[in-house]
């Protein structure tokens, strides 16, 4: 058996109709490449019984780990347990214990119940239950010489418990886990994903047993970082050296949170003027706890009215410039400082579609400025792609990488 290669097999219609997002496999799946282990396919099939026993049929001909969500309830819908001993070609077995425990639960209630229900504690011969916490349905647990196959809850926090209580520890008795391997998240900001994979590339090649791949978020790339033998210590360290500004953090860390973290390490604090983003900046600093200590708060400028009477842009700034300028911008950033009285500031005014574009100024168009307390306004143009989500979220991104660059100069 292959036990460093698995396959995630998730049943539900809900999954494949996209009533929902498929985050037990995104749970999994991440869990199991930390510690060494390889997915080889992740596979969302309809709980229609006829095809889903052809397609568990091709999944296991093979060997390796095979962890199965949803399906296991006592719904008309719930034929995980069936599909999978068919295939195997194996009974159902109903566990004494498990039985008893439902049949408990049920009367309790005094609720009816019948075979069908009692089925949520059934595993294929030679197989074995797995215990559930947070609900009534047992997964179970199948191994062969072949095969070892676990299957878990669709419901999240049951499949969570039981993934991380009962399927981590056996693995890791069963030895599966990859002791060598090595992985690392790296985000970077400002830089487009083609320039970033060249320059990762081109170090991550001095570096022996080591490969990478990239995912762009809009203004956000993630570089996953991997290693089965060499140390990946000194490739991040290159990284750090050659991509300067660009990196902002290793692991899960968000660069709202890296910004927070070096405002309150400044002893800074920090106001915001919005317009075209209409609270999106406040809303990713405040997400994160603790953000009190440095952010004092925040104008969402929508209207001229607003920015004339709140902020204090100039009315003839606004009449020769307009709204989206870089003069605005300015003074935005200048106004929310006075009136907060923050160390630094930061302001956005754009056009972010699909109205309101013109010639000279087209949908994209949005200009950023970072303000330090009594020094020189930092202001950018940017012409951002897409739509109006997609410019709104790349206006905060690019702003934030404006402040996080402000604030790691100051090391220098």
């Amino acid at each position: 058996m292959n036990q460093k290669r698995a396959h995630i097999i998730s049943i539900g219609h809900e999954l494949t109709h996209g009533e929902i997002l498929n985050t037990n496999a995104l749970h999994i799946s991440r869990e199991l490449t930390q510690r060494g282990i390889e997915v080889q396919e992740i596979l969302t099939i309809p709980d229609e019984y006829e095809s889903a026993v052809v397609s568990i049929q091709r999944i296991l001909k093979t060997s390796g780990i095979f962890i199965f969500t949803g399906g296991l309830g006592g719904t008309r819908d719930d034929i995980t347990r069936k599909i999978i001993s068919r295939v195997l070609n194996k009974k159902l077995c109903i566990d004494e214990k498990g039985k008893h425990r439902l049949t408990e639960w049920y009367e309790k209630r005094g609720r009816k119940y019948d075979k069908r229900d009692l089925m949520q504690a059934s595993y294929p011969e030679g197989g074995r239950l797995l215990e559930n916490r947070n609900g009534l349905a047992y997964g179970f647990l199948y191994r062969d010489d072949e095969k070892m196959i676990f299957s878990l809850p669709g419901v999240p926090d049951e499949m969570k418990w039981m993934f991380d209580n009962e399927v981590i520890p056996y693995l890791e008795k069963e030895s599966s886990f990859d002791s060598n391997y090595q992985s690392v998240l790296l985000t970077f900001a400002g830089i487009p994903e083609y320039v970033l994979d060249k320059k990762v590339q081109k170090v991550v090649s001095c570096f022996s047993g080591l490969s990478f791949g990239t995912r762009a978020g809009h203004g956000i790339t993630k570089v996953r970082l991997e290693s089965r033998k060499e140390d990946i210590g000194p490739c991040i360290e290159e990284l750090k050296k050659v991509l300067g500004k660009h990196f902002i953090s290793m692991g899960e860390s968000r660069l709202e949170e890296v910004v927070g973290s070096l405002l309150v390490k400044r002893k800074l604090s920090f106001s915001v003027a919005e317009s075209c983003t209409g609270g999106y900046v406040s809303k990713l600093i405040t997400d994160i706890s603790g953000s009190s200590r440095y952010f004092l708060g925040g104008v969402v400028a929508y209207s001229n009215v607003i920015k004339e009477g709140i902020i204090e842009v100039n009315e003839k700034t606004l009449k020769k410039y307009g709204a989206v300028s870089s003069k605005t911008a300015i003074e935005m950033a200048q106004g929310v400082q006075r009136r907060f009285g923050s160390d630094i500031s930061l302001s956005v005014t754009g056009v972010a579609g699909p109205e309101g574009g013109t010639v000279s100024k087209p949908v994209g168009t949005v200009y950023i400025c970072v303000y330090e307390k009594g020094g020189k306004p930092w202001v950018e143009k940017y012409v951002f792609p897409g739509d109006r989500e997609i410019i709104r979220y790349r206006t905060v991104i690019q702003a934030l990488f404006m402040l996080y660059t402000i604030l790691i100069d100051k090391d220098k």
